[in-house]
């Protein structure tokens, strides 16, 4: 016999052996291509002809399905439905081992768990190697109770293996909390409750002893600063205030109304406890100038006209302002001809667009001066859209 077929034969016995044979009808093996593993069947019911690979001579994988029809035939099926199972099965049971099963009954041992699997069965081994687990999972819980026990806490339950966790009562404070099993191999357990309750006496401890330790430096700082106070002089008082009451009498002149006066003086007159000299006689000079420096201080200032014509050196008039300037011209705009109106405030708390202001007919930068010759009435709005030109003066 040729090896094509003793192929065709090997397929037709494992189609019949395998019940595919009750809807199927066995063709032949597929030889176009080298090594190829695959059969033609035949539907019985629609006799459609389609190809499969072997691989549904393989335990569970061993079933066909029409392309054509869609009929199926399951092998397994019929495998555990035979007298040949239930034989394969008591054997099974006396105590034989899968493999023994498979190779005694010329079988797959897929096919053999299969059908131990959808009648429940076991075999002795089974059993053995069950209770043997049993014993030794029962033996390990009995040897983790007595270390729990040696560590200071109670075993409540819960152990099934050695990665697994149990359910532990700390005997100090009653906190019950789970813990992996695996802790039996280093002796590693501890309550997190009465470890913190202990942090927390410890940490409280450490800043008693800090807050000693820096009142005693605090206490030793300070009566070295009082030594070296006392052992500079005898009244009690640093260098730089006795430098400072020596200069008490000295005579100096006053910068806002020129009189002579001692540094006592103002000490007196103001109450403060201030050594140096300041420059002013009594309080009021001192608040006269302070009120003026603000005056000529350029933030803040709404009028400007001062610090401006201080800047490009024109004649400047003191008496010129926008109050006085509307008594004299009116609210009407010099350049726009158009009415002022004192109310607006659109642009801020003071002023608006169309707010009176005084404009320089010449400007002070081209040299003109803020006198009352050089000065008009203008929106705010055409002030600044005039600049520094002259061209738009009335």
């Amino acid at each position: 016999m040729g090896r094509r077929e003793q192929g065709n034969a090997l397929y037709a016995e494992k189609f019949v052996s395998f019940g595919l044979d009750e809807k199927f009808e066995y063709i032949g093996r597929e030889w176009s291509l080298p090594h190829d593993k695959r059969f033609w069947s035949r539907c019985k019911s629609c006799g459609a002809e389609f190809l499969s690979w072997n691989e549904v001579f393989k335990g569970r994988q061993s079933r066909l399905i029409c392309s054509e029809c869609g009929e199926v035939s399951d092998g397994s099926c019929v495998w555990e439905r035979s007298p040949q199972c239930a034989e394969a099965m008591a054997f099974y049971v006396e105590g034989h081992s899968v493999a023994e099963t498979a190779e005694r009954f010329g079988v797959t041992k897929s096919q053999i768990n299969n059908a131990v699997k959808k009648r429940g069965l076991s075999n002795g081994r089974i059993w053995s190697a069950v209770e043997e687990n049993l014993r030794r999972s029962e033996e390990a819980e009995q040897r983790l109770i007595e270390q729990v026990n040696s560590l200071g806490f109670d075993y409540i339950g819960g152990y099934t293996r050695q990665t697994g966790t149990v359910t532990i009562k700390c005997r100090a404070c009653g906190d019950v909390f789970e813990r992996t099993a695996s802790f039996a191999k280093n002796g590693n357990l501890i309550c997190k409750k009465c470890e913190h309750e202990k942090a927390l006496i410890r940490q409280a401890e450490r800043r008693e002893v800090q807050r000693i330790e820096s009142e005693r430096l605090r206490a030793e700082r300070k009566a070295l600063k009082e030594a070296e106070r006392l052992g500079k002089n005898s009244i009690g008082l640093p260098d730089y205030k006795i430098k400072c009451l020596a200069k008490l009498d000295d005579v100096s002149v006053c910068k806002v109304c020129g009189k002579e006066y001692a540094l006592r003086e103002y000490v007196e007159s103001t109450g403060t406890k201030y050594y140096r000299n300041s420059g002013y006689c009594s309080a009021k000079c001192r608040d006269a100038s302070l009120k003026e420096r603000a005056k000529l201080s350029h933030k803040g200032r709404r009028d400007n006209h001062r610090h401006r014509a201080a800047k490009y050196g024109c004649e400047y008039d003191p008496s010129v302002t926008l109050k006085r300037l509307i008594k004299r011209d009116g609210l009407r705009c010099a350049i726009c001809g158009e009415m002022c109106d004192q109310n607006d405030h659109s642009w801020s708390e003071y002023s608006g667009p169309m707010y009176p202001s005084i404009d320089h007919i010449v400007p002070m930068s081209k040299g003109g001066g803020h006198t009352w010759s050089n000065v008009q009435v203008a929106h705010i709005i055409c002030n600044s859209h005039k600049s520094d030109h002259v061209e738009g003066a009335v």
